[in-house]
């Protein structure tokens, strides 16, 4: 559970989030699961490969984050009469498919706008685009916050989680689901969930304190239904998270996880520290 490193172009500033909660950065993930040869352009095809997932797949997929962000689209001339799509959005300029030219550098200075009718004008590359919205569409995840008609679902969610590995601990699915509850009833409690179709895959909770240098927050429970691993929602979720509490001017965040782990390298992506100063202690009753 590493988090990914990105290289198109506009990253750092694909922060911003759709109705859905998701950003960019977010979408750049899920696309990457579904780019294939099928969607890439007939005539680069035969070059397509998943170490270049995104070779020909410009157009399609700026249209695409066109139709979830607005904004308009605009193509660098590659001078040979075609041109490479990429997005703008309220002054925020990324092109998620810039990877496939390596090494070249593009100008994406006064480039012409792109017009969806001309380019769907061409019945493949309309097909395509439908290809990859459907796929997209059926994969897509939608971030809310938690609600407790869910905690029987949080709960199984929860003993699954933790009671594989790294964690193994003999987890009740019931217990989970009092555990869920007795976090999100607390006053200053604040959550997550990640709903994928009609099936919760994910949630996250935690709760805020007040200290004499302002309000931090814990998360205390980030967890993945195992059929939804490795499609990036542990991040999706921890980076809305993190975004909300700068927001509501929380100062700080921590948490508690297994150090002999990769959980400590996963936070530690998102900027969270081992404390120094601190210890954690504890008795048996």
């Amino acid at each position: 559970m590493k988090k990914r490193e990105y290289r198109f172009y506009g990253w750092e500033k694909a922060v911003f989030t759709d109705s859905r909660g998701l950003s960019p950065r977010n979408y750049f993930d899920l696309l990457s699961n579904i780019w294939s040869a099928d969607t890439c352009a007939p005539r680069m095809r035969k070059s397509w490969s998943s170490e270049n997932k995104t070779l020909g797949q410009c157009s399609i997929t700026a249209f695409l984050l066109q139709e979830l962000f607005g904004g308009k689209v605009y193509g660098v001339p590659l001078g040979d009469g075609s041109y490479h799509c990429f997005n703008a959005v309220d002054g925020h300029v990324f092109d998620l498919t810039s990877e496939q030219f390596g090494e070249r550098t593009l100008n994406y200075e006064n480039c012409p706008e792109q017009n969806r009718e001309v380019h769907f004008a061409k019945e493949e590359k309309r097909l395509r685009y439908e290809r990859l919205k459907t796929e997209l569409f059926a994969f897509l995840p939608c971030i809310r916050p938690i609600s407790l008609e869910h905690a029987a679902q949080y709960g199984k969610i929860y003993a699954d989680a933790f009671s594989g590995p790294p964690w193994n601990d003999p987890w009740k699915p019931e217990d989970a689901e009092i555990h869920v509850r007795e976090l999100a009833e607390s006053r200053t409690s604040y959550g997550l969930e990640c709903v994928v179709g009609d099936q919760v895959a994910a949630f996250l909770l935690g709760t805020s304190m007040l200290f004499h240098y302002g309000r931090t927050f814990e998360i205390n429970d980030l967890a993945v239904a195992q059929a939804f691993q490795g499609r990036g929602i542990a991040s999706i979720l921890l980076e809305r998270c993190i975004a909300d509490m700068k927001e509501r001017g929380i100062v700080g965040m921590h948490l508690i996880t297994r150090g002999q782990s990769f959980l400590p390298e996963f936070y530690g992506n998102y900027g969270f520290r081992q404390e120094q100063e601190v210890i954690l202690m504890g008795m048996e009753l």
